[in-house]
């Protein structure tokens, strides 16, 4: 669901950005005298009007951009993908990529309509504001969040090897202890068995002197009687 709900605000961003293209195409208008208008413009260079008349160059690569963001976002999703300003970035970045992609395959110019009026500024569009916007997300990301991840990360490993160590000990101790437990008892059962034995010798002993008086007594009775 996550993974739908990032891709679906890029999707988003390229609708938004054609339609008002296709909405803005000719026209020129004065929203705040000064300030904000409208004006159609066609951009055969980059975003911003940077570097004009490189159509296939900038084909190729927003291409090979697009590829590789997803690429990314697949490979490393568990280590960035929880992250909101990584998302936002991505997502934003993704759909202003593919939304001018699209003006320069189809007609090989990107097609502007924001204007500045206070500043001396190239006229730009929809899928511009997103990947200046989504820049700036993930400048955020890898300066406040990035890092702190790898060392959280380096934390939590630190702490898993640490409870290991400690694991290994308490098993030690307990392996020690069993075999103490065991020697223990072994010696108290030997020691039991020497008693019984003693005490068995014992009792044959004195049996056997009871027997031997019984005989001598036997021995001097018939003596008497004779």
């Amino acid at each position: 669901m996550e993974i739908k709900f990032w891709y679906i605000l890029s999707a988003g961003v390229i609708a938004l950005d054609l339609i008002l293209k296709i909405v803005m195409e000719g026209v020129n208008i004065t929203v705040i005298q000064g300030v904000l208008s409208f004006v159609s413009v066609h951009n055969y260079g980059a975003s911003f009007g940077v570097m004009d008349g490189a159509r296939w160059f900038f084909i190729v690569l927003a291409i090979v951009f697009v590829i590789g963001m997803i690429l990314f976002d697949f490979l490393y999703k568990k280590d960035f993908r929880a992250n909101g300003w990584y998302r936002v970035g991505f997502a934003l970045i993704l759909g202003g990529i593919i939304g001018n992609l699209i003006d320069r395959i189809a007609f090989g110019y990107v097609r502007d309509f924001i204007s500045l009026d206070f500043i001396n500024f190239p006229v730009f569009n929809i899928a511009d504001m997103a990947l200046t916007f989504g820049c700036i997300c993930l400048v955020v990301f890898i300066i406040f969040f990035a890092f702190r991840n790898d060392k959280e990360q380096e934390k939590t490993v630190t702490f898993t090897q640490e409870k290991t160590n400690v694991n290994k000990e308490n098993l030690n101790d307990t392996m020690l202890e069993g075999e103490q437990n065991s020697t223990i008892k072994l010696e108290s059962n030997t020691s039991e068995n020497n008693a019984n034995s003693t005490d068995k010798a014992t009792i044959l002993n004195d049996e056997n002197k009871d027997k031997a008086t019984e005989n001598n007594k036997t021995e001097n009775v018939d003596k008497n009687t004779n």
